[in-house]
Parts: C-alpha cells; sequence; structure tokens
C-alpha cells in the first residue's frame, strides 16, 4: 500500500544517501588524524669548517704539572671545544714518535667524544714526538693529496695542535707553513709549565709505581713546556698560540678564529621521514558527501524513460551485507598498520635521546606485525649499529635490500651503512688478532654498490678511499711483520750452521791431535830409552802451543764485545 500512495518514492535512494554521508564523515575524521604512511626523502644543504685536533699521546703527556696530567687536561680541552662547534666537522689525530688518523671528517659529535675517551699513552708503540707528521695527517683527513677527491684550497679549514712542544724527531714549523700556503691555520694550545716535572712511572695496571722515568745515562727525566716552538707553529701557520695554566684554559682566541673561518656547503643531508596522506581521505570525503547532495528520495523519471536497472530489495540488502562485511574485515588490517607505525615512532624517539637499546626493543616489537618492512629493518640495523652489534646490524641491513619496494636512494644509504658495519667489525677482528680481511674486501664493495646508486654522495666516496688506504696499510704491515719473521728463521738458521760448521772445525782438529799423540806413542814405544828428552821437550811445547791458542781466543771475544759495544744505538734518544 505504501508503494501504491506515493510511487515516486525510491527504495534504494534514502539507503545510498545514508553510506554516503556515514563514509563521508569517517572519512574526515581519518583525515583530521593526519595519517602518516611511508617515508620521503629530503635533502638540505648544510654548511661549516673543518677542523682538525692533533693531540700528543707521548709519555710525557703523563707529567703531573698541570692537574691531574697533561693527557686528560687536553682530553677536556678538545672536549669543550666540541661542545662549542655548530655545523663544524671535526677529525682527529694523535701522535708520538709516529702519527696515525684517530678518526676522520665528521659531524657526529658524540661519536668524535666516544674516539676521544679511548685516547691514552699506550696506542703508539714508538715514542717521541714527531708534531710536523702529525699536521701532515691532519692534512690528508682535508682530503689533501688524495687522488679520488680534487683538492680545493680554501680558508675554511684549522688544525689545533696540543702538545708540550717537545719535538724531538722532524722540522714541525716547516709542514705548518706548507699548511698555510694552501690556506689552512695551524693553531697550537700548550700543555704543561716551563719549570719541568719528571715523568712517572706505570705498571701494566695503568697505576703509579712511585718511580719516574730515566735517561740512558740514569738520570731524572724533566720534560718541560717548550713555548718557543708552539709559538713558532702558530706563526709560521698563521694560528693562535694558547697555553694551558694549572687551574683552567680559555678557548677564546681559538673559538673566535675558528667562528671566523669561511663556511662550505661540504654535505647534503638525507632524511627519511614519515609522508602525511591526510589529503587522500579528504578528497574522498568531499566526493562522498556532494554525491550524497546530489542524490535525491524520490525516483527520477527521466532515468526510467532511458531503461535504467533498479536493483531490487534483495540486491540492496545483498550489497549492504557486503559492504558492511568488507568494513569489518578491513578494520584488523588498519589497527595492525596503526599499531606498526606507532611503535616505529616510538622507536624513532627513543633513538633520537640516544637510547638505542630501547630503539631496538621497539623497532624488533614493530617487526613482529611486519618483518619484511624496509624501514623497521633499516632503523633497527641502526640502533644496532650504535650499540657496537656489528654482526647483528649487517644482517638487519641485508634484511632492508632485500625489499623490493625500496628505492635506489634508501638502497645506497642502507648500503653506506652496511659498509660503515663491515670496516667495524674487521677493526674489532684485527685486535682479536685475526689478520683476515675479508669484512674490510666487503665493506669496499658495499660503497661501490653504493655509489652506483648515488654518485654524488661525497661522504661514501671518502670512506671507500679510507677503507682502502686502512686495507693497504694492514697488508704492508703484515708484510712487513713475514718479513722479520723470516730474516729472524734465515739468522736463526745461519747461527746453528755456523755452530755446527765450528762443532765440526773443532773435532776434526781433536781428532788431529789425538793422530798426533798417537804418533808420538808408537815413537816412544820404540825408541823410548832414545827419545824420552825429545818426549818432553815436545809435551813442554805442546803445552805452549794450547796456552797461546786460549790467549788468542780471549784476545778475540774482546774484540768482538769492543766492536759491539761501539756500534750506534737504534733505539731513540729521547722516546718520551
Amino acid at each position: 500500500m505504501f508503494d501504491r500512495l506515493i510511487p515516486d518514492q525510491s527504495s534504494w535512494r534514502p539507503i545510498t544517501k545514508m553510506v554516503l554521508t556515514t563514509i563521508g564523515i569517517s572519512l574526515l575524521v581519518v583525515a583530521l588524524a593526519n595519517p602518516l604512511l611511508g617515508t620521503k626523502i629530503e635533502k638540505g644543504k648544510r654548511s661549516g669548517s673543518d677542523i682538525a685536533i692533533c693531540l700528543d699521546v707521548s709519555n710525557s703527556m703523563m707529567a703531573e704539572d698541570i692537574q691531574p696530567n697533561r693527557l686528560e687536561r687536553s682530553k677536556q680541552t678538545v672536549n669543550n671545544l666540541i661542545s662549542t662547534l655548530a655545523g663544524d666537522r671535526i677529525s682527529l689525530v694523535v701522535f708520538a714518535g709516529t702519527s696515525f688518523i684517530q678518526m676522520p671528517l665528521t659531524n657526529d659529535y658524540s661519536a668524535a667524544k666516544l674516539f676521544l675517551d679511548q685516547v691514552n699513552c699506550n696506542m703508539i708503540s714508538t715514542q717521541g714526538t714527531a708534531i710536523g707528521d702529525a699536521i701532515d695527517k691532519a692534512m690528508l683527513t682535508f682530503g689533501y693529496g688524495n687522488s679520488d677527491i680534487p683538492w680545493v684550497k680554501n680558508k675554511g679549514r684549522a688544525i689545533i695542535v696540543i702538545s708540550d712542544g717537545e719535538n724531538h724527531e722532524d722540522d714541525a714549523v716547516e709542514a705548518a707553513r706548507n699548511a698555510a700556503k694552501e690556506g689552512v691555520r695551524v693553531c697550537t694550545i700548550g700543555m704543561g709549565l716551563p719549570d719541568g716535572t719528571p715523568i712517572p712511572e706505570y705498571d701494566s695496571r695503568g697505576k703509579k709505581t712511585g718511580n719516574y722515568r730515566h735517561e740512558r745515562s740514569g738520570s731524572v727525566v724533566m720534560t718541560h713546556l717548550n713555548e718557543q716552538m708552539l709559538c713558532d707553529i702558530a706563526a709560521a701557520g698563521n694560528g693562535e698560540y694558547l697555553r694551558a695554566s694549572s687551574a683552567s684554559i680559555t678557548l677564546g682566541n681559538i673559538t673566535k678564529l675558528i667562528e671566523n673561518l669561511d663556511k662550505a656547503d661540504y654535505d647534503e643531508a638525507v632524511f627519511s621521514a614519515y609522508e602525511s596522506c591526510y589529503m587522500y581521505p579528504l578528497i574522498a570525503a568531499i566526493i562522498c558527501l556532494v554525491a550524497e547532495l546530489f542524490i535525491f528520495e524520490r525516483k527520477n523519471k527521466k532515468l526510467k524513460t532511458l531503461n535504467f536497472s533498479i536493483a531490487t530489495k534483495e540486491m540492496e540488502n545483498h550489497a549492504l551485507t557486503l559492504l558492511l562485511g568488507g568494513l569489518l574485515l578491513s578494520i584488523p588490517t588498519i589497527s595492525n598498520t596503526q599499531t606498526y607505525r606507532s611503535t616505529v615512532r616510538n622507536g624513532n624517539k627513543e633513538y633520537n635521546k640516544t637510547h638505542y637499546d630501547l630503539a631496538e626493543e621497539a623497532y624488533r616489537h614493530a617487526l613482529t606485525v611486519d618483518s619484511t618492512d624496509f624501514l623497521g629493518q633499516y632503523n633497527l640495523a641502526n640502533s644496532l649499529y650504535k650499540q657496537n652489534k656489528y654482526t647483528e646490524a649487517i644482517q638487519h641491513y641485508n634484511n632492508a635490500l632485500s625489499d623490493p619496494n625500496a628505492d635506489k636512494h634508501q638502497r645506497a644509504r642502507t648500503l653506506h651503512n652496511k659498509g660503515n658495519s663491515l670496516v667495524q667489525q674487521g677493526l674489532e677482528q684485527l685486535n682479536e688478532g685475526n689478520t683476515d680481511m675479508q669484512s674490510l674486501q666487503q665493506a669496499i664493495e658495499a660503497y661501490q654498490e653504493s655509489l652506483k646508486l648515488d654518485p654524488k654522495n661525497e661522504d661514501t666516496r671518502y670512506n671507500l678511499s679510507y677503507t682502502r688506504k686502512l686495507l693497504q696499510q694492514i697488508q704492508e704491515q703484515q708484510k712487513q711483520q713475514q718479513g722479520k719473521e723470516s730474516d729472524n728463521q734465515q739468522n736463526s738458521q745461519g747461527a746453528q750452521q755456523q755452530g755446527q760448521d765450528k762443532q765440526q772445525g773443532q773435532d776434526k782438529q781433536d781428532q788431529s791431535d789425538q793422530k798426533q799423540a798417537q804418533t808420538r806413542d808408537d815413537q816412544t814405544n820404540t825408541n823410548h830409552q832414545q827419545q824420552s828428552t825429545t818426549d818432553s821437550q815436545q809435551i813442554k811445547d805442546a803445552e805452549r802451543l794450547l796456552e797461546a791458542v786460549k790467549n788468542n781466543e780471549k784476545q778475540t771475544l774482546k774484540e768482538k764485545n769492543l766492536r759491539e759495544q761501539a756500534k750506534p744505538s737504534r733505539g731513540i734518544e729521547k722516546d718520551w
């Protein structure tokens, strides 16, 4: 009867309007929630200067004329200097009789402080003080002399030498002058007092024995601050000189010098962030609400004349059931996605707070929802790297690389970090005595693959060059060690052969003596009475001959000892 009373009333249009209104409002709620999906790559320029710290780790830096000692005060000074930097890159070179690069250029100040904490006087076995060699190594950290990176002369670089100034090995002033010619300013900080102080000795556990270091002549070593040397280096390097007192040290002049250095764009920062997707549900909501406005509750006669089919109530009910069923089935998926993203965001917050262990737990929990996601595997690997768990980090970097949805920029960054992990793993194996350099070879391959995907990444190019040189140095050291072992073996064999020859000569002499004695005995038995006087004379002659041989051997040994004492000493005269 209702159809007869109101023939124009549509049976499906009100339901359609209600469904469109409900969907539109729901999509508006989703848009207001600002859903974040996937990642996006943002590039930003960084500008700053390059600072190289040359830190003296010779034995004289253990002197206690400034408290607690010269080395610890130097480390505190570098720590304070790092805290004043903003956007600048810093490298660390340690030196004694020789020098090596402890840390290449980086803007990761927390990593720089970590490297600084590990500095001690036992890092370099060759003692002495070679400031000039340290300045040359600092120039290498800037890329000077590197064929892979073209050298560009500018006034945005500085070298800070922290030492007591007792230069024993090379011409430090000439090295500073050469650096100044390339636009690099060389500053010096003097550690110690000019009055001089003895150097305490320490046992294998790092505790003071109560004794002081002595020279070869037996006198106590007195180490002095050589201010004139440090002033000459700073003057040749167009820099500043500061002196550390027993109370404190002010870095005012050097800080101003660093601030006045030219700033250059040295890097492109790549950041991964969630992409905001609120516009998609917003557009869909607007479409649904606008469509609902153009649908009327009464039937459209024009549509009937065009023979449009109208669904029956059974079909309408079936379609509504399918729609509601689909919405209900999608709820668990949406819930899992929200849980995954929320867990990853929590991990990012802990990572930014340097709580890497808590970040690791969050990322692992997120991967239980979606173990194939690139972002979860990549972030988990980064947190493991920060905790020095390099083997696990490499595994998760490989898992991230297996994601087919990762773009080339993401793969390039992953290969770069994987190479860093392999380098750290190789250094750990080397410290443990494992001479297998397979990890460094794999790191070189990872850097090369990263450069294929992102050829403009100068950080990857620098790490590739650094790893190649590190591998070459290790291989050369292994060859030198093998050569020394071979020489020692040959010397041992030569000494053994000489001893055998000497023994054989002695045996032959004994046999000859026995034959002569036997001959004399036979002659004596034959003509005993006639040759008794002659035999007695022969015995005396033999005794005199034997005594002469003994005296000759004593004289030979004495001359040999005198020659060995007269040889020049190969050790370093001033090894502090």
